[in-house]
């Protein structure tokens, strides 16, 4: 097989053979970040997050009518539906919140021991740490344990002198730290009775996810107050804990039975917490399906490509294939040659696609997390061009043993 002869084909079609590189190499660098995106959103959608998930629904509503500006009688409906809410079958226990884990964003704040110098600066991943509020049960209603101190009693609830004029200031409330928080707040000691700018830690929980697009320890940190927040103009959010395998049970109920409470308020959604999780990482998922679409059409597009290509190459070259077979080439040697054309395409390819690979890795990462390319995956997704290129080279190359010598000498 002579390749300077077929690199010198290769030259004499310049604009058609860079195309197919250009198009190889695209469709290797696409297929090495699906693959990425995928594992990446299926590993985050299956990573323990530490607190009881498959078992969890939450609510979301806002009321509609003017007698929730009343806090009392606010108060007084929110603690109605959970009563009703836990009587129901399949129920383990029920506890609102002022917002939910795994989200982005939401009620956070500064989280700093009170002696912390001022001249010091806050580590940027304490000055915005989720605050959650619930009820005594907020931790155990979602599977969390106190593994430190204690949990919050009703002796902890704040929420009278906080709705007192004049008091929110003076306020100093009990707090529960996750342990991760809590290492990074008081370092060289433990946390329980330290004073916080938030207030006085009781009580240190287990560790579990709640904000996954966080760095390190910090997806970990959120603190925790017995609070029944009751401001009209915000959303509520129930979590509701059920038996195992009732789920669509109690949430296909979930509406009527809040409604049946007080019906002016909208429900805005009731769905499970894989539901949730689902829905925060859609933009994960949904970036991986176009990439997996994107790459799909590359490769059939390398079909089409590599065969057109080489039928083309076969059209061009008949004269040269029968002097060949004139001179005594073997079926196999033809195949051979026009199999080798394609062959020496996907290696200029896999050079670039190195390339193409990082930069595009490079540029995703610019907008999301995502991580880095693989000589595995680099190495899959070059042996899957070469294997479409082959398939797709494979007819042509078989045609091209059918050329007669003798018929194509008689254009000589």
């Amino acid at each position: 097989m002579n390749i300077k002869a077929l690199l010198k084909a290769l030259r004499l079609r310049k604009f058609a053979t860079g195309l197919l590189l250009l198009q190889l190499s695209l469709t290797i660098g696409l297929m090495v970040n699906t693959v990425i995106l995928t594992n990446s959103a299926i590993e985050k959608l299956n990573s323990p997050f530490g607190f009881d998930v498959q078992q969890l629904i939450s609510v979301d509503l806002l009321p509609t009518s003017g007698a929730y500006r009343d806090t009392d009688y606010y108060q007084s409906i929110i603690k109605q539906d959970i009563a009703k809410i836990t009587a129901m079958d399949g129920v383990i226990s029920a506890a609102y919140y002022n917002q939910l884990p795994i989200q982005n964003g939401g009620w956070n704040g500064n989280m700093q021991a009170a002696d912390f110098p001022e001249d010091q600066v806050l580590p940027r991943e304490l000055q915005g740490v989720p605050q959650f509020y619930s009820s005594t049960i907020g931790l155990d209603n979602l599977g969390v344990e106190i593994i430190e101190g204690r949990a919050l009693t009703n002796a902890d609830d704040i929420t009278t002198d906080f709705y007192t004029p004049g008091k929110r200031g003076e306020i100093e409330q009990n707090i529960i730290l996750t342990e991760s928080l809590a290492k990074a707040v008081f370092p060289n000691k433990s946390a329980i009775g330290e004073l916080t700018n938030n207030g006085r830690v009781v009580g240190i929980a287990r560790d579990f996810v709640i904000s996954p697009n966080s760095k390190g320890d910090a997806k970990y940190y959120a603190m925790f107050g017995n609070f029944l927040y009751s401001q009209s103009d915000f959303e509520q959010h129930y979590l509701i804990r059920v038996e195992p395998g009732k789920v669509a049970q109690v949430q296909a109920k979930l509406s009527d039975t809040i409604l049946s409470v007080q019906a002016e308020r909208d429900i805005l959604r009731v769905r499970s917490m894989d539901e949730h999780l689902k829905k925060f990482y859609s933009q994960d998922s949904g970036l991986a399906s176009l990439f997996a679409m994107l790459s799909l059409l590359m490769i059939l597009v390398t079909i089409v490509s590599s065969f057109a290509h080489a039928h083309f190459h076969v059209t061009q070259q008949r004269k040269f294939i029968g002097i060949r077979r004139a001179l005594g080439a073997r079926k196999k040697d033809i195949m051979l040659y026009v199999f080798s054309e394609n062959w020496i395409l996907t290696l200029g390819a896999s050079l670039l696609g190195i390339a193409t690979m990082i930069g595009l890795n490079i540029a995703l990462s610019q907008v999301i997390s995502i991580d880095k390319p693989t000589v595995l995956l680099y190495a899959l997704a070059v042996f899957v061009v070469f294997a479409a290129g082959t398939i797709a080279t494979w007819f042509p190359a078989y045609k091209t043993t059918k050329i007669s010598p003798v018929i194509a000498t008689k254009t000589l």
